[in-house]
């Protein structure tokens, strides 16, 4: 039975959506295109539809999943109107938190293929490359609303959020062997880039 074109768009949607969050899970060679096309409740042959082959998949799975870190942290950034205002300081509170680091697959496409994305085919880095752009463009802003620094936030600005990202790195690495130093070191960034002024 042939498929409409709405329906094949809103399939291959489906693994993309699907891959994203799986490899965010288990890194991108940690999921085969069989378990994946499972998972999105698809058959393995219909992959080759939607897709020239698993680093074509890679990529938009890569371009998704950071696409949704964009427009979280723009939604920092400039609030749209009626929507819940989430300060930086919220935002930096879930990020560093123990139930976001004890996620099976941590949300910030940052924290999850940092250390993978080197060893993947160029159209993937180059996605992950533009998508960690636009991503730090948003951060930048909602940092600068937080705490104006002149000429010198954008500098700021990316050595905070590499701070966050390597924080969680760190204390994820650790969180079963010894817990306790995961916590300190969630704990140690947290109280590290709170403004001063910030409330306990």
């Amino acid at each position: 039975m042939r498929i409409t074109k709405q329906q094949a768009e809103e399939n291959r949607a489906r693994v993309v959506a699907t891959a994203a969050r799986l490899f965010r899970e288990k890194g991108f060679d940690g999921v085969g295109v069989a378990d994946l096309m499972h998972a999105a409740g698809l058959t393995h042959g219909g992959f080759y539809n939607h897709f020239e082959s698993k680093d074509d998949l890679n990529a938009a799975a890569c371009a998704h999943a950071l696409s949704q870190a964009v427009a979280a942290i723009e939604a920092v950034a400039e609030p749209a109107p009626g929507q819940k205002d989430e300060t930086l300081s919220d935002y930096r509170r879930r990020y560093l938190s123990r139930k976001s680091r004890d996620a099976e697959g941590f949300r910030c496409p940052m924290v999850a293929f940092g250390s993978d994305v080197s060893r993947q085919a160029q159209p993937l880095r180059e996605q992950y490359a533009l998508g960690l752009r636009r991503y730090l463009e948003g951060f930048v802003r909602a940092f600068s609303a937080e705490r104006p620094t002149g000429e010198n936030a954008r500098s700021e600005a990316i050595a905070h959020f590499a701070t966050m990202v390597g924080a969680v790195s760190l204390a994820r690495s650790v969180a079963t062997a010894d817990p306790a130093l995961s916590d300190e070191i969630l704990e140690a960034a947290l109280a590290n880039l709170e403004p001063r002024n910030a409330p306990p």
